[in-house]
């Protein structure tokens, strides 16, 4: 049997709950003063995005001189399809890509965060220390649930998230994949403003039954009948904290009943040489101990590399699927 380094950020007993419930929710992994770019990072990119907005006609005011997450539920209000636009990944969309439309933000900050030294320590503690950074990532900035568009209010970057598995939205290529989602709290998560809620050993249970979202096609969600009433365990973590599960880890995110902005990235990690599942989109090395030059420290880079993939999808050369939406909703429940 292979016996695992000894752990250098988890402790034995935390290493224990991970493995026992599938989660793991840490605070303190991030410190404030290091989530202070990505928060310049965005307010510098709603400010552009609200003045052409408010130049196009497309919002009644840019609304410059409100906080920013007065800010972001005022303008998303006008305009739902912002989320795009602030989003991390390209749009997951197998067919029916608008240019207008199909984009994303990968600025500096971003990529940085995702390389953050202790993230990845932690990260380390779980797979080992050959760490490929996936392209399955989102950013999920969830205005109060009273500030959204109808047109928005089921997507799970703006509004709640029904309970479903990471597995769901891969390609085939990553069912023996070991990747371990790192969710990040940009802002303090609690019960009131829509932390996760997680099912405590249901990655053992093996990949649930999911049907098709009506309201949001690229979002398969578990039934009601299959949960059976399962009410999950909340996690909320403070500014900086995470929550770390496995991909079969049954979960979902509460809605923001409270009168603020709740924001959150999810980022996924699995060990250099496995499959993403998201062939379309690009991941790079993040920590490498056998082949420090194989990591990206080009925040650059990372950008082109996107901009290029949006390239392919669009003219038609990436001829593949983008995300899973067909082997999990057949089950006569649906």
């Amino acid at each position: 049997m292979k016996t695992r380094p000894a752990p250098s950020t988890l402790t034995e007993d935390q290493l224990a709950a991970f493995e026992r419930d599938g989660f793991l929710a840490i605070d303190n992994v991030v410190p404030p003063e290091d989530l202070a770019p990505i928060e310049t990072e965005y307010a510098e990119l709603l400010d552009r995005l609200a003045t052409d907005l408010y130049a196009r006609g497309e919002i009644s005011d840019s609304y410059e001189g409100l906080e920013f997450g007065a800010r972001y539920a005022r303008v998303i209000a006008e305009y739902p399809v912002l989320h795009q636009f602030l989003n991390i990944s390209l749009p997951l969309l197998n067919e029916g890509r608008e240019p207008d439309t199909y984009h994303m933000h990968h600025g500096p900050a971003v990529f940085e965060l995702m390389r953050h030294p202790r993230i990845l320590d932690v990260v380390e503690d779980i797979i080992g220390p050959e760490i490929f950074a996936s392209p399955v990532q989102q950013m999920r900035m969830k205005p109060p649930a009273t500030a959204l568009h109808d047109e928005v209010s089921g997507h799970s970057n703006v509004g709640a998230t029904t309970w479903h598995q990471d597995i769901v939205a891969l390609l085939e290529d990553a069912d023996d994949t070991n990747q371990v989602t790192v969710w990040l709290a940009i802002t303090e998560a609690t019960i009131e403003n829509g932390c996760l809620t997680s099912i405590a050993g249901s990655h053992r249970e093996g990949p649930k039954v999911h049907c098709s979202n009506l309201a949001i096609a690229r979002e398969p969600q578990v039934p009601d009948k299959v949960m059976a009433g399962r009410e999950g365990t909340p996690l909320p973590v403070g500014k900086g904290g995470v929550v770390l599960f496995h991909k079969m880890n049954v979960h979902r995110a509460l809605p923001n009943l409270s009168g603020g902005l709740r924001w959150s990235m999810d980022l996924r990690y699995h060990p250099v040489g496995q499959a993403s599942g998201r062939p379309a989109f690009p991941g790079f090395v993040a920590r490498s101990k056998a082949d420090p030059q194989s990591e990206l420290r080009d925040p650059q880079a990372w950008g082109d590399a996107w901009d290029a993939a949006r390239d392919d999808v669009l003219s038609g050369r990436f001829t593949g699927r983008i995300f899973e939406d067909r082997r999990w909703n057949d089950a006569a429940v649906c």
